[in-house]
């Protein structure tokens, strides 16, 4: 059983390889990797602060003042007195513990968020990848009936010359061909503008032909891949996790202190040293309202995680149901399109000879011309939807 996913695995990724490094080239050019990676290292440090502050949150204080009397038997009549406090604010009871937690679930939530980023750029690429592909085809059959219309043109000049067809046909015959020819012009600018925008996401690589035509995981794999639904329930959880902080905001917060007092007082017993210890502890009934509150919000959360589900399963069943369509459609298509290249074939020769017209021999053609544009969309439709399935199933494009 385990050589069967591993055989599955490793076909999923050879099926689409090109595709696969054309992506790994657009993540590496956008730097997606790097971003999350500057953001866990950030975050990191600000759970390291929160710990440290915990047992290290130290403030100096000093002061100086100056103090005038009548009854001093100083010449002056003042004193001095200087004062400098040393105190450090302990959380013994893990008051601020939630808020590692809350930043601990915000980096697997960024993780999601760049997963979430990763399939949507796949989806994007692939798309444009899907109409560069059906373009490329579509053009190349398009030249290809230009150039044997091109032959067709030429005879009948020939028999245009011996008084066989009229002029009036040879002109049609010329405007089909010149709007044609409009047509592949136009394509092949299209097919550069395409080309030059894949290649500001992958600037290195040629651009992919995607291949693929079966279906190589089940829905339970495509669904258990839902990066929405995990950061949903992760800011759920972040929300449980602030409200138990709030909660516990009732814990006290212990101070302590070292203090020391310089005085010029001519009638005090000398220098002052003492060392203090205070408790606070916060009696704010609010504190339990805003956690209820937070409470509710994650509720409210947690409902909307069943809506991204069905979100989920709407893709599913939008992507397979086109996939199989498209599998469909291509089948009776490839099966009707010897009978059409014969009728092309048949019509052409009654055409030079005049046995029809040119409206029915250009209906004809174009009969066949569509069945070949509809093949060509439903094989792109095919292999489009097989490399989405399959690439969001196999959790590949996330790595």
């Amino acid at each position: 059983m385990i050589k069967k996913i591993v055989a599955l695995s490793l076909l999923a990724f050879s099926a689409h390889a090109d595709m696969t490094s054309f992506y790994r080239d657009a993540l590496k050019h956008l730097e997606y990797e790097t971003s999350y990676n500057l953001y866990a290292t950030a975050n990191k440090t600000s759970q390291n602060a929160v710990t440290y502050s915990k047992y290290a949150n130290f403030s100096l204080d000093g002061t100086y003042s100056k103090t005038y009397t009548q009854h001093l038997p100083t010449s002056s009549g003042s004193f001095n007195t200087t004062e400098i406090s040393l105190h450090d604010t302990l959380d013994l009871f893990g008051k601020n513990n939630y808020k590692i937690q809350m930043l601990h679930l915000d980096m697997i939530s960024q993780k999601s968020k760049l997963a979430s980023k990763k399939e949507q750029l796949f989806i994007s690429l692939v798309n444009m990848v899907s109409l560069y592909n059906k373009t490329q085809m579509q053009l190349k059959i398009h030249q290809e009936f230009y150039e044997k219309q091109q032959k067709i043109y030429k005879k009948l000049k020939d028999l245009a010359q011996n008084g066989d067809i009229t002029a009036l046909d040879i002109l049609r015959f010329k405007n089909t061909l010149t709007t044609l020819q409009t047509k592949i012009v136009a394509q092949t600018q299209g097919l550069a503008k395409m080309k030059a925008k894949l290649h500001l996401y992958a600037p290195k690589q040629t651009i992919p032909k995607l291949t693929q035509t079966q279906l190589l995981y089940t829905k339970k794999d495509f669904l258990a891949h839902n990066p929405q639904a995990t950061i949903n329930s992760l800011d759920a959880q972040k929300l449980l996790a602030q409200s138990q902080g709030v909660e516990k905001q009732y814990m006290p917060t212990v101070t302590l202190g070292v203090n020391y007092q310089k005085l010029d007082d001519p009638t005090s017993y000398g220098d002052n040293h003492s060392f203090d210890i205070a408790v606070q502890i916060p009696l704010n009934g609010a504190n339990f309202k805003d956690a209820q509150a937070l409470k509710v919000k994650a509720m409210n959360k947690q409902t909307q995680g069943i809506a991204y589900k069905i979100q989920r399963e709407n893709q599913y069943i939008t992507e397979y149901q086109a996939y199989i369509n498209a599998k469909n459609q291509l089948a009776i298509l490839e099966n009707s399109l010897k009978d059409f290249k014969k009728s092309e074939k048949t019509i052409e020769q009654a055409y030079l000879k005049q046995y029809v017209n040119f409206s029915t021999y250009l209906q004809v053609l174009k009969q066949t011309l569509d069945v070949k544009n509809q093949i060509i969309t439903m094989q792109t439709t095919q292999h489009l939807e097989a490399t989405i399935i399959n690439a969001i199933a196999s959790g590949k494009i996330y790595e």
